[in-house]
């Protein structure tokens, strides 16, 4: 009888600890994905990336226009820049600013894009000259 309690109450701490984990797994970022020419749009505290992929030549080729985020009804849009880069599948690409991050990856056959974004809570200060690093 003791062997069993004992059993049963390793078995829920163990799922307990597996549950607590993967939730600060969830926490720690968020994973979105999109499908080719899906609308890709997030904000960067006071920047926002917009655009979208498509497959070629079996490489996900990202466009993203990158710009100040303004209310269009308190003052005019200020003009954007255009992020084209070509990745094949697996790889990895990094936009960040001191206000927020996010990583592109490109998926299995170049039929996705995944988006992952890290904590809001987590600091994006950078020492000077300090460059951000994609894997």
């Amino acid at each position: 009888m003791f062997a069993t309690r004992t059993f049963a109450a390793l078995a829920l701490a163990g799922l307990t600890t597996t549950i607590a984990v993967d939730t600060a797994n969830a926490y720690r970022n968020r994973t979105e994905t999109f499908r080719a020419a899906q609308a890709i749009s997030y904000q960067l505290g006071s920047k926002r990336a917009i655009g979208y992929f498509v497959r070629h030549d079996g490489a996900c080729q990202v466009t993203l226009m990158i710009a100040e985020a303004v209310d269009p009804d308190v003052a005019p849009p200020t003009s954007a820049a255009k992020l084209s880069l070509a990745m094949m599948p697996g790889q990895k690409a990094g936009l960040a600013s001191e206000e927020g991050e996010l990583e592109l990856t490109c998926g299995s056959g170049a039929e996705s894009v995944l988006v992952t974004l890290p904590l809001p809570e987590r600091s994006f200060a950078r020492a000077p000259g300090a460059h951000p690093v994609s894997e």
